[in-house]
């Protein structure tokens, strides 16, 4: 498989001084996870309770999670053994849990850096990728890069004591956003000081990746001191930190106690981006401000040179003042061929104005410098040693060894040190400066990323030449023998031997003729899912789907297919869920070659996805070309595609339109345009015109405008809507034409305050009436637009600093007189406005969508509310008399009624007077 490896170096036993110190022979390789970034980095620990152990720590920043974790990759420390008798590396059990409601520890790098605080101190490893979640699963969930680091106990667990775990999270609770401490980053880089009392954070990410540098507390705690530090630079003000905006201060950190004064602690920090070439600013801690200030910085002098993206303190000429030695693996000169320098500041009694620093280049793109470290007295002659990285070189990375002296750093170097054959970025990281295997000298780790030791290692299919060198040994002869006769070799030069390998899944001539066909389609991949649906217009990403197939062939050995991809298209990514097929693009993505398998059988099929980049692509392409081409060491028909695929570029532009109201009423009498007044004109309406860009801005494709088409007059001259202003947001000033139809009477706008409160009232509280109005077949009605009844004048808003959203208002007024006048005697008129996106210059493959709208404003008399509003006036009237006659027919009944009870008591009254008469 694909491994990741280090290589530990171990000192030779030498008493006499030599110029080579490393032994390259008895080498530790030490071997992590495919594709985990072991070896990082590296740190060497000596843990001394309860017993002494030399140990080699390793970051595995992109290690699979812990049983613990809910996350897949998160990164992972590793303790490996330093004898040559084992080769073995565990992994360190700690933050081993995970809350998904509040973090996120996916792809956190923890392992990124890692350092000992000495002999049976602590260590600290840190996870610069640490997100803070909040308000989780909802629409406004927000996430903060901030960064987390742990301190383990010299056997590398967690105890009870003040400051182990991973609580250091300095940036959990301070004010959010990237201008504030929303993308620390903590952690990047974090150290011990040198006296050991302290833990120095790098936080390159805080106000704008300005950076910051924090000096904890570390071991005073545990003697009970807690009022010295915490110490850092600024304090939450931003205008403190003696860099620009994106400098990353803090991405690199050491520490001397002889830097600046003797017995005075010095933090010295890394800004690799600082004025575009990078700075290395010295730090001291100030007790009675508890904060950090510059005492010095030392520029960078080459643009883009990455100056301090690491850096060591190291006393190179035994005179008891530290000096700097910083790396620039950037730096470049193109006449020269160099890729890369290292700067060595020889300290001047603390005087670093009279420093002048001595440059050290690297070849050309070696990335000389990315590593420095500090070696400690290799050779036992009273002056330290440092170690440069150059991963980068043609082969497969070096570690350059430099010797100190009296005079400083020598500045040819004294060994040079190569991975072994496959190794690729060799010396990515270092560590040194400590005995590891106990022989009294100091041993170097060096780190390698490679994911790809063995990866030139496949079958045997091709014959291997094999040839014989014969030599003779003479025998010691013994005192006094004879000499006998001496053999000698046959001049005649050998013959080389080739031995040739039978290749199975052949036919019986031993000769396998594959019959490999290819099949293609374009596609993309859904989101979150491994299914791939049929392309569709806009896709970031694209996927061109590739069938293979070896149907009644012989077997296809060393069977690979390379996509050429056309300048505008970069490989972005493969898949294949069927089988391993393994795809490497080269350095600018334009060819990848993927490996089918070795052999790819007979009869074998394999599906496969190589996911392109689509944000290379200009505006003007029309057609994307794809080359496809099997390969194989069978015999085999040449195998040649082009893949095509027509391009069309949507421009992602829309266009909505609002008016409001949507209804409006006329009334009043009429008037000529002369006499005329702002109040008589009619109800306001203002047409709201919202357009979104979520593409490029329009100025890249050249003029662009909004065109509405504006029903200005009737067919025979009257006014509809009167053009009274137009406002835009969002698009900065801008001058709609022809001017001369924008409020041609000079007539003051009318606020929408002014409008007639009964009108507001009607078109409130009326709404159910009028729609059952508009429903009766049985209306009169009437259609104004540009193309039916209506002189249309044509308004072009230009568009040209549209980047995203904005907004043109068009306030008008409804012209009364001409609809009292000529429509009067509708139950109510449609007006119709049109709108439209114009691009100018944009290619034919282009496709604009959703670029048109129409708003539709109803007119209504206002006698219309009375007589059309509720219920038909002839069922009231037949009701009133409805009502009347049953009325009068109750009236007549009560009126017989009360005359035949009158006549009942007369009658009665004159029968009384007759009994009782006398």
């Amino acid at each position: 498989g694909l491994l990741s490896c280090l290589l530990l170096l171990f000192l030779l036993e030498m008493r006499e001084i030599s110029s080579f110190n490393l032994d390259t022979e008895n080498v530790i390789i030490q071997k992590g996870d495919s594709g985990s970034l072991f070896g990082y980095s590296l740190a060497m620990h000596q843990q001394l309770n309860p017993v002494d152990k030399r140990k080699l720590l390793v970051g595995a920043p992109k290690a699979k999670a812990l049983n613990g974790q809910k996350s897949k990759i998160t990164g992972g420390l590793y303790d490996c053994d330093s004898t040559l008798s084992s080769s073995s590396c565990n992994r360190v059990q700690f933050d081993n849990s995970e809350d998904l409601q509040t973090e996120s520890k996916e792809n956190q790098w923890m392992g990124v850096t890692v350092n000992s605080q000495g002999p049976g101190g602590k260590i600290v490893t840190c996870a610069h990728r640490y997100q803070q979640r909040k308000r989780v699963n909802s629409d406004d969930e927000s996430r903060y890069i901030l960064g987390r680091c742990y301190v383990l106990s010299q056997d590398l667990t967690i105890k009870q004591e003040p400051g182990d775990g991973g609580d250091w999270k300095l940036c959990e609770g301070r004010k959010a956003g990237h201008e504030q401490y929303g993308s620390c980053q903590q952690g990047i880089s974090a150290t011990f000081t040198q006296d050991p009392y302290y833990l120095v954070f790098g936080v390159p990410g805080a106000f704008n990746w300005k950076g910051v540098v924090r000096v904890e507390n570390s071991s005073l705690l545990q003697l009970g001191i807690f009022d010295d530090g915490p110490y850092e630079l600024g304090e939450d003000n931003p205008a403190e930190i003696p860099v620009p905006d994106n400098s990353y201060l803090g991405f690199s950190l050491d520490s001397g106690n002889a830097i600046t004064k003797k017995d005075q602690l010095t933090i010295v920090a890394g800004a690799p981006r600082a004025n575009h070439s990078g700075a290395v600013v010295l730090l001291k801690t100030v007790l009675s401000t508890n904060l950090l200030e510059k005492e010095y910085i030392l520029e960078g002098e080459g643009l883009a040179s990455s100056f301090g993206y690491d850096l060591t303190v190291v006393d190179l000429n035994a005179d008891g003042w530290q000096d700097i030695v910083v790396g620039a693996p950037q730096y470049f000169e193109k006449d020269k061929k160099v890729g890369g320098a290292i700067y060595v500041y020889i300290n001047k009694n603390g005087d670093w104005n009279m420093v002048k620093p001595t440059r050290i280049d690297g070849t050309e793109d070696s990335m000389f410098g990315l590593a420095v470290e500090n070696l400690g007295d290799l050779n036992m002659d009273n002056y330290n040693e440092i170690a440069v990285g150059a991963p980068y070189t043609k082969e497969g990375g070096k570690v350059f060894i430099y010797h100190g002296s009296a005079d400083g750093l020598i500045t040819t170097p004294t060994q040079v040190l190569s991975g072994s054959a496959g190794t690729k970025l060799f010396g990515y990281s270092l560590a040194g400066n400590m005995d590891l295997d106990m022989n009294s000298y100091p041993d170097l780790a060096v780190g390698s990323l490679s994911d790809s030791v063995f990866e030139n290692i496949k079958d045997k299919l091709r014959g291997i030449s094999i040839q014989v060198n014969v030599g003779i040994e003479n025998s010691k002869r013994k005192r006094r023998q004879v000499p006998g006769i001496p053999p000698i070799l046959n001049p005649k030069p050998q013959k080389p031997v080739m031995v040739n390998f039978r290749k199975e899944g052949c036919g019986s001539d031993n000769v396998c003729q594959s019959k490999l066909k290819l099949q293609h389609r374009f596609c993309y991949k859904e989101p979150n899912t491994d299914e791939f649906s049929p392309l569709k217009v806009v896709q970031k990403d694209i996927a061109l789907e590739i069938t293979v197939t070896n149907e009644n062939g012989d077997d296809a050995h060393e069977a690979t297919l390379v996509a050429s991809l056309q300048s505008t298209l970069t490989y972005s990514a493969d898949y294949s869920a069927e089988r391993q097929v393994i795809c490497k693009a080269n350095t600018n993505g334009s060819q990848a070659v993927c490996d089918l398998g070795n052999p790819f059988k007979r009869n074998s099929r394999v599906k496969l996805y190589i996911i392109l980049s689509t944000a290379g692509i200009p505006l003007d392409t029309t057609d994307l070309e794809i080359d496809l081409q099997l390969g194989t060491t069978s015999v085999q028909d040449p195998v040649k595609v082009k893949a095509k695929a027509k391009v069309e570029i949507e421009l992602q532009l829309s266009l909505t339109g609002l008016a409001k109201p949507s209804q409006v009423y006329f009334s009043g009498e009429t008037k000529g345009e002369s006499a005329m007044k702002t109040g008589d004109v009619g109800s306001p309406i203002e047409f709201e015109f919202r357009m979104i860009n979520l593409g490029r801005a329009l100025k890249m494709y050249g003029s662009s405008f909004l065109i509405i088409n504006w029903p200005m007059k009737t067919i025979e001259g009257n006014w509809i809507l009167y053009l009274m202003k137009i406002n835009s947001q969002g698009l900065g000033q801008i001058t709609c034409s022809p001017e001369k139809e924008i409020n041609p009477l000079k007539l003051k706008e009318v606020g929408k305050h002014n409008s007639r409160k009964r009108r507001a009232i009607n078109e409130t509280n009326q709404s159910e009436g009028t729609i059952s109005a508009l429903q009766n077949k049985d209306r009169k009605s009437a259609t104004l637009s540009c193309d039916k009844g209506a002189k249309c004048v044509e308004i072009r808003c230009p568009l040209h600093d549209l980047d995203s959203n904005a907004v043109i208002l068009l306030r008008s007024q409804l012209w009364n007189s001409t609809f009292l006048k000529d429509y009067s005697e509708l139950n109510y008129l449609e007006v119709i406005v049109t709108a439209s996106l114009k691009v100018d210059g944009i290619a034919e493959n282009m496709i604009l969508k959703n670029t048109e709208t129409q708003m539709k404003v109803t007119v209504f008399p206002e006698r219309f509310m009375a007589q059309y509003g509720g219920t038909p006036w002839w069922p009231i009237v037949l009701a009133i008399l409805l009502g009347l006659l049953m009325l009068g027919l109750l009236a007549f009944l009560l009126w017989k009624v009360r005359l035949k009870e009158h006549r009942y008591i007369y009658s009665i009254a004159v029968c009384s007077t007759l009994y009782l008469g006398p």
